[in-house]
């Protein structure tokens, strides 16, 4: 369900979103939303969910591509997401919010570039072949699920209302050696899954 934005609430939005450090689609929703009092506390730590009306999220900030002086994407401005900022939410175990997982922008395949270079752009990419030498196989890792980037690239279908399937994308899914960086978020289910 979409609903128009007008460019002021948009812009509204993108303050919120870098003052609070949380997904545009996120802000967008709390804006939209009468019920959260603008003085009250927006975020809470992941392992003391309050209970708002809003539905919570568990969020991770991730950081953006080192473009290294690379031309950045013109779909995504460099961040390696979607345009329009989509997110889902992945259910989490043990009672606790779900997860809130970015789509990776489909031109730059997440590395926010405009152009791919040939011997790799120095960040992951959703195609694997397209990583050749970015990572030491010999060279010792922080984490050995993610190899020290943080998250993993997870494919994803979206389907019609008919359950149809209409696009493929790429999620980036928080590893769990981020869990110690988990936040809770506020937003409403409807607007922040797209």
């Amino acid at each position: 369900m979409s609903r128009h934005v007008s460019n002021d609430l948009k812009r509204r939005a993108r303050e919120l979103a870098a003052r609070e450090q949380i997904p545009y689609s996120a802000a967008l929703a709390r804006l939209r939303s009468s019920r959260t009092p603008a003085n009250q506390p927006t975020d809470t730590p992941a392992h003391k969910p309050s209970r708002f009306l809003l539905p919570e999220y568990l969020y991770v900030d991730l950081p953006a591509p080192d473009l290294r002086g690379a031309r950045p994407c013109d779909a995504c401005a460099g961040s390696g997401l979607d345009a329009e900022g989509r997110t889902f939410a992945q259910e989490s175990d043990g009672g606790r919010p779900p997860l809130l997982v970015e789509v990776v922008c489909s031109k730059c395949e997440g590395c926010g570039r405009a152009e791919h270079a040939e011997d790799g752009c120095g960040h992951p990419h959703t195609d694997p072949d397209m990583d050749d030498g970015l990572y030491d196989e010999d060279e010792e890792t922080p984490c050995y699920s993610c190899a020290g980037r943080e998250f993993n690239y997870v494919q994803a279908v979206v389907s019609d209302d008919q359950g149809e399937p209409v696009e493929v994308i790429y999620l980036r899914l928080p590893c769990g050696c981020t869990a110690d960086r988990m936040r809770v978020i506020l937003g409403d289910l409807i607007e922040v899954a797209g």
